[in-house]
């Protein structure tokens, strides 16, 4: 039984992962008039760095609640991290697209 008990955490990443993942494939198509294929590329490969690499504004960053460590304890806040991450870098790269004269089609 302790097995069962240390895949528990892993439970809600793999949701996660899952949630994420299922967005991808919905994600819109970027145009510009003018633009090429290998145009709208580079742009959105540069926008895609630009958004990895920002920095995460504080409003995104907690402080440590807990005063117990449990496995809980650390996966929870780690995934909210993640999460808010991703929600970040996707709202960055929508601005530097929009930013370089895309818009989106869905």
């Amino acid at each position: 039984m302790g097995v069962m008990n240390r895949s528990r955490p892993a439970l809600p990443a793999i949701a996660i992962v899952a949630l994420l993942l299922a967005g991808c494939g919905s994600a819109p198509t970027w145009q510009k008039t003018g633009a090429t294929e290998t145009v709208v590329q580079n742009d959105s490969d540069d926008c895609r760095v630009k958004a990895r690499l920002a920095p995460l504004p504080e409003r995104y960053i907690s402080s440590p609640t807990s005063q117990s460590v449990t496995p809980q304890s650390i996966t929870a806040p780690v995934l909210a991290r993640e999460e808010q991450r991703a929600m970040f870098e996707a709202d960055e790269f929508q601005k530097c697209m929009t930013a370089k004269g895309y818009t989106a089609k869905r």
